[in-house]
């Protein structure tokens, strides 16, 4: 389902970990600078690794979701604040919306004066379209799988599209400005669902049966304060000023810059040392350069900024291969073997924090109990718990081979199975390459490096949408330890059921069942983003947003 999987050398493209613990300095508390930033200049980012994608339908990396805030208009949109603020969903092109008493219709009415960059209106069709566009089954767009939740969210008759047995949802419908949306079931979730970049208000010229991956010009036209005018894949990609986005109601959003221009695969060394000659305005930090930025400019005052993640970093073990088939014993044995204190130190000084769990502590629902080592690996558990379970001891581990500090943690992966009596063959990718082979149900790794991040502030998100077995499809899986047991299957429907508190107390306890007694994950660590600016950047229009977790790019402005 998920294309939003957490790279680790995405992470590093510009937005390096760095643990929760000991960030310090000061924060931008508000949300709205000083002075009047300066109208105009573009902001060039540089990043080791492309995004995943620019079709909106098709698009799920933590770089493509934060270009995308910038570029689309969605019914309920984040304002560009942050904490608490930014965290609240707000009308944009809906004016209003109802919902019917049984929870399971919602009428959204489309605002007047929204247009996409090509100059065209958006009305309720462009919304009818998107979520049609999604479900085409020749697309394969992730964000499929959150309307045909049978969980979850599952919009009437989008379940036909997906199959291939209509072209429209019967429950997908227009009635002049209304756009009328039917549920199987009611669901809390829908709102913050929809909400995702992939069901923005998109233009009918894009085509309904395959993406868009390179463009020029307006080919790609969109409704927020920026489009994507140029894309050539593993080169650059560029958005600039959408003139037709005017001050309005649902259209508040600042918009300083003129573009932005990003270049894909730059040496991290090297984007590094453009971002400090002010060639870059942000770019790449090499781990080992942590330390001197913090003493050089201080934690979150003008150049070096540290924020939050809520993301989980793991080890997926691939428990449909013949190594970890019905072999928990020696899935716990990996718990508890691995070095998660070197892992994590992997990432520079406080590059990161040791972890266990499913859910990551930042999310509501998570577990403070510790479940396997976190500093010192109990090795003698893990090799009582291998014993008479290696079967081959042969392992095939896929990492990304992006950056030195993810092919280090590699290493001391390897080196961890061979003290249990694994022998890891690693198979190095680059960024969302790894997702693609390791999301294929044939994939051969016995183990994977992997990692999320929220989609929307629920457990649902981390424990249902990774681990619920019969979401296991032929490609673009997201399961990636393809776990599916029965028993958990339906604690983890039963989970789904919950509401208020319950739902969070009921999530805590599955996640510590589901680690303990199944282990299908090693989890290593949680990350922290780091970021490196120019001294062209204004500190004061850094607007950290977090819930897609990176800075506004509408808020941005360079200095004069």
């Amino acid at each position: 389902m998920k294309r939003r999987l957490l790279s680790l050398s995405l992470l590093v493209a510009g937005v390096t970990l760095l643990a929760f613990a000991g960030c310090g300095g000061s924060e931008n508390k508000s949300s709205e600078p000083k002075t009047a930033p300066k109208q105009g200049g573009v902001f060039r980012y540089g990043s080791t690794s492309d995004v995943d994608a620019i079709d909106p339908a098709i698009a799920y990396g933590t770089i493509s979701w934060w270009l995308e805030y910038a570029t689309a208009a969605k019914l309920f949109n984040y304002p560009d604040k942050q904490g608490a603020q930014g965290g609240q969903l707000h009308p944009e092109v809906a004016s209003s919306y109802k919902v019917s008493n049984d929870g399971k219709t919602y009428t959204f009415t489309i605002r007047d004066g929204f247009k996409f960059s090509d100059g065209k209106p958006v009305t309720a069709e462009n919304f009818k379209f998107a979520i049609n566009r999604v479900l085409n089954k020749n697309l394969n767009s992730p964000g499929a799988a959150f309307i045909t939740d049978p969980s979850g969210t599952n919009i009437v008759g989008a379940s036909d599209v997906l199959a291939g047995k209509a072209t429209e949802a019967s429950g997908v419908q227009v009635q002049g400005n209304k756009l009328i949306i039917h549920l199987e079931q009611a669901n809390g979730a829908f709102l913050s669902q929809i909400s995702m970049p992939f069901f923005q208000a998109t233009s009918t010229t894009l085509p309904l049966d395959h993406a868009i991956t390179a463009v020029s010009g307006n080919k790609l036209p969109s409704a927020g304060p920026y489009y994507v005018s140029n894309r050539q894949p593993d080169r650059s990609l560029q958005l600039k000023r959408n003139q037709y986005y005017k001050n309005g109601p649902g259209r508040d959003r600042p918009h300083y810059l003129n573009g932005v221009l990003m270049s894909a695969g730059v040496n991290e060394q090297t984007g590094f040392l453009q971002v400090m000659g002010n060639e870059l305005d942000r770019g790449p930090l090499p781990a080992a350069q942590a330390s001197q930025m913090s003493q050089k400019f201080g934690v979150n005052k003008t150049r070096y900024w540290v924020k939050p993640q809520t993301c989980v970093l793991y080890l997926a073990l691939n428990t449909s291969r013949p190594l970890f088939k019905d072999n928990v014993p020696l899935r716990q044995a990996v718990n508890y073997v691995l070095r998660r204190s070197q892992i994590a130190a992997q990432s520079g000084q406080d590059g990161a924090i040791p972890y266990t769990h499913v859910l990551p502590p930042l999310l509501r629902g998570a577990s403070q109990e510790q479940i396997y080592p976190t500093g010192e690996p109990n090795l003698a558990k893990a090799k009582q718990l291998a014993h008479g379970n290696t079967r081959s001891g042969k392992a095939i581990l896929y990492y990304f081979n992006d950056t030195p500090s993810a092919t280090a943690e590699a290493q001391i992966e390897k080196d961890d199975l061979s003290r249990i009596g694994i022998d890891a063959e690693l198979r190095g990718y680059k960024g969302f390459q790894l997702f693609e082979v390791a999301g294929r149900r044939d994939s051969p790794h016995d183990i994977t490096q992997a990692g999320w991040c929220q989609d929307y502030p629920d457990p649902y998100d981390f424990v249902n949408i990774l681990l619920y077995g019969k979401s296991i499809h032929a490609n673009n899986n997201v399961n990636l330890a393809y776990f599916d047991s029965p028993a958990y299957n339906q604690k983890m429907l039963d989970a789904a059921r919950k509401v208020g508190p319950d739902r969070f107390t009921t999530y805590s306890q599955l996640d510590l069942d589901i680690m303990k007694n199944a282990a299908p994950w090693a989890v290593t660590d949680i990350p922290n983003n780091r970021f490196i600016f120019s001294s062209r950047v204004n500190p004061e229009s850094l607007v950290y947003q977090g819930v897609y977790q990176d800075w506004s790019i509408p808020a941005l402005a360079v200095k004069g």
